[in-house]
This record gives C-alpha cells, sequence and structure tokens, in this order.
C-alpha cells in the first residue's frame, strides 16, 4: 500500500498519525500541490476528485476520503482506534459531524489567515464556530475522549483540523475541554511526526 499525502493537509494528517500509530510503515508518496500533480492523469486515475490523501492498495484499487483510509488503515491491526464494537457507530458518527460542521467552521479562519481571503466575514465566522465548538466543548466535558474511554479515530479525525488554531487564530480561549482535549493528543510522539511534516 501507499499513502498519497500532501503533509500540510489537515486530513493527510490524519492518515499520516493512524499510519504512525499502528506501525503499519506504509509509504508515503508526497503529492506535488504546488505544481498540479493533484491534477495528473496518472493521480486522477487514483483519486478523480483530484485532492489528498490518497491509499493506494496493493490491488491497484484506491480509496479516497481521509475518515474512509483510517478506518481502513486501523483495520488492518486489532485495535482502539477502531474497535469491533458497536462503537464504531459512534465514531462515524463524529467522523460525519467533523466533515459536515466542525471542518466548515475552521476552515473559514484558514481561508482568511493562511490564504489572504479577504472576503472571510470574521464576525460571522467567529459566531458560526462557538456554535459548533461549544458542541464539541459540552461532550468533552465529562470525558478524556469522544468515544468510550480510549482514544479512537474519531479523536484523530476531529483534532486534525485544530493544528491551525493558533496560526488561523480560532477564537478557542472560551473552550477549556477542547483545548484539554486536544493538549492530549499533541503530546503523541506519532501526532508530532505528522506535525513536523
Amino acid at each position: 500500500m501507499k499513502l498519497h499525502i500532501f503533509p500540510a493537509s489537515p486530513n493527510a494528517r490524519k492518515t499520516v498519525t493512524v499510519n504512525e500509530l499502528l506501525g503499519l510503515n506504509i509509504e508515503t508518496v508526497v503529492v506535488d500541490l504546488p505544481n498540479g500533480a493533484h491534477k495528473s492523469a496518472e493521480y486522477l486515475a487514483l483519486n478523480p476528485m483530484g485532492k489528498v490523501p490518497t491509499l493506494e492498495l496493493d490491488d491497484g484499487s484506491s480509496l479516497w476520503e481521509s475518515n474512509a483510509i483510517i478506518n481502513r488503515l486501523a483495520s488492518e491491526v486489532d485495535t482502539a482506534l477502531w474497535p469491533k464494537t458497536m462503537a464504531r457507530y459512534d465514531i462515524m458518527r463524529w467522523q460525519f459531524w467533523e466533515l459536515a460542521h466542525w471542518a466548515p467552521a475552521c476552515s473559514q479562519f484558514i481561508s482568511k489567515h493562511l490564504f489572504g481571503n479577504e472576503e472571510v466575514d470574521l464576525a460571522k465566522a467567529e459566531e458560526g464556530f462557538k456554535v459548533v465548538a461549544g458542541v464539541l466543548d459540552e461532550h468533552l466535558a465529562s470525558r478524556d475522549w469522544l468515544v468510550g474511554d480510549a482514544m479512537t479515530n474519531a479523536d484523530i479525525s476531529v483534532a486534525a483540523i485544530l493544528a491551525y488554531r493558533a496560526p488561523c487564530q480560532y477564537p478557542m480561549a472560551s473552550f477549556a475541554n477542547i483545548n484539554r482535549w486536544v493538549g492530549q493528543i499533541e503530546e503523541l510522539s506519532a501526532w508530532q511526526l505528522a506535525n513536523a511534516a
């Protein structure tokens, strides 16, 4: 298998972290986004969306969408990240929430502060962010992890975009539970490896 990534991507961070956490040692291939490698015919054959990450499987098939990839990687071993229980549905709930609500709320700040999009209304973005972050913060008020008593792929999925919270100035000050939770994830050597990349 090969993981096609762009290291700065929060979605690629998920796959790099899980690969490292599980000790899978899957080869990573950096996709040269600035020079358009993601739009090449070769890459589009793997991922017709032209995005990263993509998991290239040994049989020549591929899997794209980061949450699907990390769940597939975790199925390679017996792990609390993707337990063989009904908890998988709760993990997927948070992964769907991340895609539909959390990432869009955070992306406004990335668009403004990382890419210089002057059309972003920061007051409106902050208002929306605080609603969504409030749901996450309240859920974490009495727990260490999103699902059950151990870190799962739900935590990896939701935490990934927080790597940009400082440079992109997410309004995080009032969300003590989120800050505590992501702090413990940031202590993981696998996370630090992905962050360095």
